[in-house]
């Protein structure tokens, strides 16, 4: 059993643990706020730029009409190699975070390659790329420089480069696994489909295309809309993980949090029945001894 020093020293450590969790709880809330609200800002921007390329998909008799022009479009019956990125964080103390979205990513890619595809894994974060080596697993690219405020310019200078590989015919088609952001108590890692473009059609666009002009031509248009489009789904797939992630590491040191504060509570109390267990024994000791000398 311990004795009092030993319980003493453990509810001083347990302490300052939970100063530090509780820190890193608060400083979670913060960047989850901001991070929330970048999200809400670019989402607008991202659905309207869909409604757009809907309306120009079906003002000229469909997307597939354009897909000789455009490589981005290119579609293959049988594809056999495919780039994936997988978004991760490069700090852990975030509960399940970086394995559920690794683990989603790693089905993924076993399913597809044993259909005959092969992959070039783009791992974006430190614990993603850490995972893979340790399981000896082939990354092409590694990307760390993502924190918990991506840019759009960030976004771009990683993404173009798969995407002039795409229209070269290098490779057949691109996904994105992140986290995605339902609401503040809801994020599930998701698998996105990037490449080729996929423009959903619908009756409400079909009826508004034929209320404007199209000025130049649908073509020209699509041709500046169909990177810009790409390039805005990944951005929003790094702001919803780096949303995601915050929100995870602050559930996660809150659970540390109240952990520690449990177990302070246990500690103190076995403290408490150690020293009174000691000074009863001390009292019987000198009550013995009286009775000894008497």
């Amino acid at each position: 059993m311990a004795t009092a020093r030993e319980l003493k020293n453990k509810i001083t450590s347990v302490s300052n643990t939970k100063k530090i969790t509780r820190t890193m709880e608060m400083i979670s809330t913060a960047k989850s706020v901001v991070c929330k609200k970048r999200i809400e800002a670019t989402q607008p921007y991202g659905d309207k730029l869909a409604e757009i390329m809907r309306d120009l998909g079906n003002s000229g008799g469909g997307i597939e009409s354009f897909a000789g022009s455009f490589p981005l479009l290119r579609e293959v019956n049988e594809p056999r190699r495919e780039a994936i990125f997988i978004v991760s964080a490069n700090r852990g103390l975030c509960g399940g975070y970086n394995a559920n979205v690794l683990k989603a990513a790693e089905k993924h890619i076993d399913a597809r390659q044993r259909a005959g595809v092969t992959f070039a894994v783009h791992m974006l974060g430190k614990k993603g790329i850490s995972r893979f080596k340790y399981l000896e697993r082939e990354v092409a690219k590694r990307h760390t420089q993502f924190e918990d405020k991506p840019t759009f310019e960030e976004a771009q200078e990683v993404i173009e480069p798969v995407m002039a590989s795409f229209e070269r015919g290098e490779i057949d088609g691109l996904t994105v696994a992140f986290t995605h952001y339902e609401s503040a108590s809801r994020q599930i890692p998701v698998l996105r489909k990037l490449l080729p473009i996929a423009v959903e059609s619908s009756d409400e666009a079909s009826t508004l295309s034929g209320e404007f002009i199209l000025e130049p031509s649908p073509e020209l248009i699509l041709g500046k809309l169909l990177p810009l489009s790409l390039k805005m789904q990944f951005f929003q797939a790094l702001v919803e993980a780096a949303a995601c992630e915050q929100i995870a590491r602050r559930i996660a040191m809150k659970n540390a949090t109240d952990n520690a504060e449990e177990m302070v509570r246990t500690f103190t109390q076995l403290y408490n029945r150690t020293r009174q267990a000691a000074i009863t024994q001390e009292i019987l000791e000198v009550i013995g001894g009286a009775e000894v000398m008497s």
